[in-house]
């Protein structure tokens, strides 16, 4: 909801900045309007690109994360059997000279 807020009210703020830069400014001042318009118009495209920049910037933080967790786990699983393995050839080693 937030985001949409943000992105309606960039909206309306380069739109109004158009019109009224269309409206108020004549003759020799026009440029400046135009100018003021597109300003305000490429900043509300600037933060459209960063924000999709970031979201799949996160969502590949997070996938890594995901990775590095179960490559961790993997790790552990690997560590408890080898444990286990020794435990019972232990075990094996000390029946066996009884």
């Amino acid at each position: 909801m937030e985001k949409f807020f943000i992105n309606l009210c960039l909206i309306l703020i380069s739109v109004s900045t158009g019109y009224y830069s269309y409206s108020y400014f004549n003759g020799k001042l026009a440029a400046i309007g135009l100018f003021i318009s597109g300003a305000s118009f490429g900043m509300f495209i600037m933060f459209l690109k960063l924000k999709s920049k970031n979201e799949k910037l996160n969502t590949y933080k997070r996938e890594l994360e995901k990775e590095s967790v179960s490559s961790d786990e993997a790790e552990a699983r690997v560590k408890v059997l080898e444990s286990k393995i020794k435990v019972l050839e232990k075990a094996l080693e000390n029946s066996l000279n009884k």
